[in-house]
């Protein structure tokens, strides 16, 4: 009976530990990252910092302003001669939109006003626009321009830009203030055919938003 040597039984001892080794690493399962959402809060960051966020707006707020070019002569002016500046109405202004962007960067919205005279004649207006908005915290700041669209008491069409900030005390619900500056053309005068008309609007309601993260 033949007896294997001692010289073959190492080679094949040291065969089978140096293969192990390669066998473990390939069948070793991948490391992966975890999600960082165990901590609290730790969803909401993560959230904020893919695109994909979403904010549905709604707005109401009051205000009043001031009209420049005054040929017929309002019943509050407050310049000295036809061409002075008068009081416009006070108005109510109610809105809604929609917001898309990075909760922590610049957002696009589109939005759509409904301002209406509070005092005085009857005078009703649609404005779509367009803006940017960022938040920081608490705080955040936007700008918008948008098409006026006088529906009473006479049609006309303009040109609008606004900018304007929110102070969110909790939440998606904030106080919100915007500076508001129209340019209309107007029936004509015997000085002009085509007179312009520049508004200079000042008002602040609420504002609430319902998010929705990526």
């Amino acid at each position: 009976m033949v007896r294997p040597s001692r010289i073959g039984i190492g080679l094949v001892m040291a065969a089978a530990w140096l293969a192990a080794p390669c066998a473990r690493a390939e069948d070793a399962p991948v490391a992966v990252a975890p999600r960082p959402v165990d901590a609290p809060g730790a969803e909401r960051a993560w959230a904020a910092e893919r695109p994909g966020y979403l904010r549905i707006i709604g707005t109401a707020m009051v205000g009043d302003g001031l009209r420049f070019n005054n040929p017929y002569r309002l019943s509050t002016p407050l310049g000295g001669d036809a061409e002075g500046v008068s009081r416009t109405a006070a108005y109510g202004d109610v809105g809604f939109g929609a917001a898309l962007g990075r909760a922590r960067g610049i957002q696009h919205a589109v939005l759509v006003r409904n301002v209406f005279a509070l005092e005085g004649v009857t005078q009703v207006m649609i404005t779509p626009s367009y803006a940017l908005s960022r938040r920081w915290g608490a705080l955040a700041a936007y700008g918008r321009a948008g098409i006026p669209v006088v529906l009473r008491p006479d049609l006309n069409v303009g040109a609008e830009l606004a900018a304007g900030g929110v102070f969110y005390i909790r939440g998606g619900i904030g106080l919100a203030a915007e500076l508001v500056g129209d340019l209309f053309y107007g029936a004509g005068t015997r000085e002009v055919s085509r007179p312009v008309y520049p508004l200079l609007g000042a008002q602040a309601g609420i504002e609430i938003d319902f998010e929705v993260l990526p």
